[in-house]
């Protein structure tokens, strides 16, 4: 069982997330902005963090920052919907800034419970994740 953040500010896509993981057997937590989501990760073990792009305060970016800063193991899917003329930018500076997937709002439970399971077997295989 893994533990996976998932910092979102959108009720819509908490609840996704929730449907998402609802039988997988992953413990969720959940983070309304880039600082509870940054707070979270100094007090929690946390296995994967999914985060989404634009919010407000401190943004996804700034927290791909901080977890590459401090959590370098910790594997990152960046979800975004962004305008459209900024979407890809957007996808394209968190990978950058160390995200290790992206996926585009709007998608379905099932994708992205794949994309997420895939970075924690990923991260098992590697050895950079307890999950």
């Amino acid at each position: 069982m893994a533990k996976i953040l998932i910092c979102e500010d959108d009720d819509l896509y908490r609840q996704i997330a929730e449907v998402a993981f609802a039988d997988g057997g992953h413990e969720l937590s959940f983070a309304k902005n880039g600082d509870e989501a940054i707070a979270k990760l100094k007090s929690d073990d946390i296995d994967l963090v999914v985060t989404d792009l634009v919010m407000p305060g401190k943004d996804g970016l700034e927290v791909i920052r901080a977890i590459r800063a401090a959590h370098s193991r910790i594997p990152v899917l960046a979800m975004t919907a962004g305008l459209a003329t900024l979407k890809e930018p957007l996808l394209v500076a968190a990978t950058a800034l160390g995200a290790d997937d992206v996926i585009e709002k709007p998608f379905r439970p099932q994708a992205l419970r794949e994309r997420a399971n895939a970075l924690l077997a990923k991260a098992a295989r590697s050895g950079e994740s307890a999950a």
